[in-house]
């Protein structure tokens, strides 16, 4: 029985093509867990990770920089695994295992076969973006592997399956949004798509409004929380785009997103968005084209990150997987058509080895500084900041636990009385949240922020006074306590972002005024 048979073989149960359409992105999703797994904990816990673990504690409608989904998952996690690092990972490494499978499957149901299902898996599996957003315990795995699910069933719907399944379709796209909001932008693009295009008979059901109600009612606690609160997230971004990030330019956003696919992926899923549009064959689904198009120009209209497009790299993917297998999968089964069919998917497998190491942490700090200097590559600058000897994604997973336990070590010299009134500071909420996170362990006071949902979360009742605030030698304890006393300096690391490298714990006594009065001044939404 060939492994990878064509799209044009007979489709009854006992035809080879049944197990190629569903076998190989199995075991390509297998794949794709064995090799998260493979890094199991090396670094350590990324920064995001550390604020998404003090967001599951405290667990509400939302968040002023995301929604609530992800830390609704870390809350279970970190219940069941602590600040284990393969555990805490495990619900990504899973997610994107998922979405590989269901990549392949998508490419199958537009027409690929067990070929195209395989490209497309391993398409899915082998990009960078797409390995290094997997790995960690972040919301981006689980918005790509949510808007796979709404693409597969808008493909269903289209095909005149059942009408029910509206229901479903709307559960899911409010779930993709309860991750991440950019989900919104492809969820409502691939309805214009299908309003555009023939598929809009799809429409033709009372299904239709139940599934929106249903896509509604998911959403609304977290709208109903960002109107609350004046609508935090939209300041994000517009702190986001006009201070933190690089400048955007065309050209830089366009090479961002070829290095972020793999330049060598480029082909496919370029051709597979020119398939969806111009492609006689894939009439049906052009409106996953319009959608992923329109995605696209609204990235670049508001001026996004290139990596904000990985939630819909996948589908292209799918629909390149499509197009190849549909073009090959009427090759002879046999002589250079099979050489092809084994061909490709492993050429696909072969090409994620050389750049999976800038993408995975496969290997230790100081081979990794070597092999990226083989490569000729120099940590990507995404924001406007001195960056160091690695990659922002892999410096962001050093010196959290070390922080912690520095604090520790000053906590440790505050009078008796002191330590029930005592707080700890940190500047943005990477170093509260390792402070937070690791707190209880090490018997340190309460970790608190100006920095986004950690300033909300304000001073705990009775406390402030001492304040241990992680700083710089220049810190002034912003003129509200009599006495600032620089306790001790943590020894430089070359792995860390540098301006987190030696941070200076101060010990601030005798404040002028309440500390919860200063509170609204330090409100830092970034």
């Amino acid at each position: 029985m060939p492994i990878l048979p064509g799209v044009n073989a007979p489709s009854s149960p006992a035809s080879p093509r049944w197990p190629a359409e569903r076998l190989a992105p199995a075991l390509l999703a297998l794949l794709a867990f064995a090799l998260h797994a493979a890094c199991w904990g090396r670094y350590g816990i990324f920064r995001d990770e550390l604020y998404f673990l003090s967001c599951g504690r405290r667990l509400a409608a939302g968040y002023v920089d995301q929604p609530a989904g992800i830390a609704v998952v870390a809350r279970i996690a970190g219940a069941l695994f602590g600040t284990w690092v393969p555990g805490l990972r495990l619900p990504a490494w899973l997610a994107a295992a998922a979405a590989v499978w269901l990549c392949g499957r998508l490419a199958a149901r537009l027409g690929g076969g067990g070929l195209g299902a395989a490209i497309a898996a391993g398409a899915a599996l082998t990009a960078p973006v797409l390995l290094a957003l997997g790995h960690l315990l972040t919301m981006n795995v689980f918005e790509q592997l949510l808007l796979l699910a709404l693409a597969t069933l808008l493909v269903r719907l289209a095909q005149g399956e059942d009408e029910r399944l509206w229901v479903a379709a709307g559960g899911v796209a409010g779930l993709a949004v309860l991750f991440k909001y950019t989900a919104a932008v492809l969820a409502l693009a691939l309805l214009a798509g299908l309003v555009a295009t023939p598929a809009r008979r799809a429409f033709r059901s009372r299904w239709v409004l139940a599934g929106a109600a249903t896509g509604l009612l998911v959403v609304l606690p977290n709208f109903a929380w960002q109107a609350a609160h004046g609508f935090p997230f939209l300041e994000i971004v517009r702190s986001a785009v006009g201070y933190k990030n690089t400048p955007f330019t065309l050209g830089g956003f366009s090479k961002e997103l070829l290095l972020d696919a793999n330049p060598l992926l480029a082909p496919l899923w370029l051709g597979g968005l020119a398939w969806l549009l111009a492609a006689p064959a894939a009439r049906p689904f052009r409106f996953l084209g319009l959608g992923a198009a329109l995605t696209l120009a609204a990235l670049i209209a508001g001026h996004g990150k290139s990596y904000y497009f990985a939630g819909t790299l996948p589908l292209l993917f799918a629909a390149g997987g499509a197009a190849l297998g549909r073009l090959l999968g009427g090759q002879p089964a046999s002589g250079p058509g099979r050489v092809l069919r084994v061909a490709l998917p492993a050429l696909l497998l072969l090409v994620a080895l050389v750049p999976a190491p800038l993408a995975l942490p496969l290997l230790s700090v100081e081979t990794f500084v070597r092999y990226q200097a083989a490569l000729g590559q120099k940590p990507r600058a995404f924001e406007r900041m001195r960056y160091g000897r690695l990659p922002q994604l892999y410096a962001d997973q050093h010196g959290w636990r070390e922080l912690a336990e520095g604090v520790a070590i000053v906590a440790a010299t505050l009078r008796p009385e002191e330590k029930p009134r005592a707080v700890v500071f940190g500047h943005n909420y990477g170093e509260a949240a390792a402070v937070d996170v690791y707190g209880p362990e090490l018997g340190l006071p309460p970790a608190i922020s100006g920095h986004n949902s950690f300033w909300l979360w304000g001073v705990p009742p009775g406390r402030g006074d001492p304040a241990i605030v992680i700083s710089d030698e220049r810190e002034d304890c912003g003129h509200a306590f009599r006495e600032a006393i620089p306790a001790r300096r943590l020894p430089s690391s070359p792995w860390v972002m540098p301006y987190e490298d030696a941070r200076w714990i101060w010990i601030c006594r005798e404040a002028t005024r309440p500390l919860a009065e200063a509170w609204p001044r330090l409100r830092h939404f970034e």
